[in-house]
């Protein structure tokens, strides 16, 4: 951190517990704080350096923040030291914005800072504005600048080079890669994919938990295109009120005209409390459940006729491993086609990669996220089935 010494030991040798060193932590945030909102300008201008200075802080964040214990601090600062020149000013907005809270240890209702949206409209950049939440930033700096809504998200994407949203023409295959639940809850609304990316319409164009989310569940790169909320969520309550939930068994139980069960998942696994945790979890999304104690009893279930919707296997397993699984499995023509999501402990983003490469259509990392897990095989069921 620049110009930070640590924090001062009271007698020699007494170790500061990791309480202290983050409490000093959360106050040398702010530091880094003034100096990426420093940037700003130079960003927009597209100023010499200003974009290797940025990447700078990044850098030093995305290590101290897992050393002072801010895991989350590291994955986000990592995003804005990988961001593209043409999406850094947009990036490091979510960062300022996630270093705040932070150091400020705002977590709740009434702590919202979006500065980037007060500067967009053409207010002073001092860093005060504070809202309770997205719709009542939008709403007040709206009206304190004079402006419409839709004039306002044209200025937020001017701002960060990106598109107004037309929300008119939602395609059916983007709406059923993103959760029902994530579209309400974020105010997110998928618009059209194609097998690379998917463009998605926001009012917080720099939420970096977004976009990250929206990567791991639909295996796309996000596109992010601007709308004012009031509009946004509008738009998704009449979207959702015309879709059958996700979560209804009438839904699932439709079947495809290959005749493949739309709601049996196949579980792989050696251990049986990870077959059993992941039982509870599919069932209670109304799932229908086959088990395998490994990969050689996996292809015995799905030699014996009965269609499965997805394979939900362990990687490392004996006889036969997840990753040999899959290899069987694309190497037979009546399987080929089946989704196939590995469970992992690893943490080895290149063996995550040759999954991936080798036929696997996701992964998700141990331990099991209830939520997180039941979204991700909706939507790889989903992606299969379309």
């Amino acid at each position: 951190m620049r110009s930070a010494q640590g924090p001062e030991r009271e007698g020699r040798g007494v170790a500061l517990d990791r309480e202290d060193l983050k409490s000093w932590y959360r106050g040398a945030m702010q530091g880094r704080l003034v100096e990426l909102r420093g940037f700003r300008a130079a960003l927009r201008s597209t100023e010499s350096g200003a974009h290797d200075a940025t990447r700078s802080v990044a850098q030093a964040l995305r290590g101290s923040g897992a050393t002072f214990g801010y895991p989350e601090l590291s994955v986000a600062a990592g995003h804005v030291e990988s961001a593209p020149d043409s999406e850094l000013l947009r990036r490091m907005e979510g960062l300022i914005e996630h270093l705040h809270r932070l150091a400020t240890q705002d977590e709740g209702a009434g702590t919202l800072v979006v500065e980037w949206l007060v500067i967009a409209a053409g207010g002073a950049e001092d860093g005060s504005d504070r809202f309770a939440d997205l719709d009542s930033a939008w709403r007040s700096v709206s009206d304190a600048q004079g402006l419409s809504q839709d004039r306002l998200a044209q200025e937020v994407a001017d701002l960060f080079g990106l598109r107004t949203a037309d929300l008119t023409k939602p395609s059916k295959a983007a709406l059923r890669l993103v959760p029902q639940a994530l579209m309400q809850s974020a105010g997110v609304l998928p618009l059209s994919e194609d097998s690379e990316t998917i463009t998605v319409a926001t009012s917080d164009p720099t939420s970096i938990d977004l976009e990250m989310e929206l990567a791991r569940l639909t295996g796309r790169t996000p596109r992010f295109v601007v709308a004012p909320p009031h509009v946004l969520r509008q738009t998704i309550a009449v979207i959702l009120d015309g879709v059958a939930p996700a979560s209804t068994g009438s839904s699932r139980a439709e079947r495809r005209d290959d005749g493949a069960a739309s709601n049996r998942v196949l579980v792989v696994d050696d251990e049986p409390a990870a077959r059993m945790f992941a039982r509870a979890l599919l069932e209670k999304g109304e799932y229908e459940v086959e088990e395998a104690g490994d990969g050689e009893e996996a292809l015995e279930v799905l030699g014996a006729g009965k269609p499965v919707a997805l394979v939900l296997a362990d990687l490392n397993m004996p006889r036969l491993d997840g990753l040999e699984l899959i290899w069987e499995m694309r190497a037979t023509d009546r399987w080929s086609r089946i989704p196939v999501i590995v469970v992992t402990g690893e943490t080895d983003e290149i063996l995550e990669t040759k999954l991936i490469e080798e036929g696997a259509d996701d992964y998700i990392r141990k331990p099991l996220d209830p939520r997180l897990f039941l979204a991700r095989v909706t939507a790889t069921i989903r992606r299969a089935e379309h």
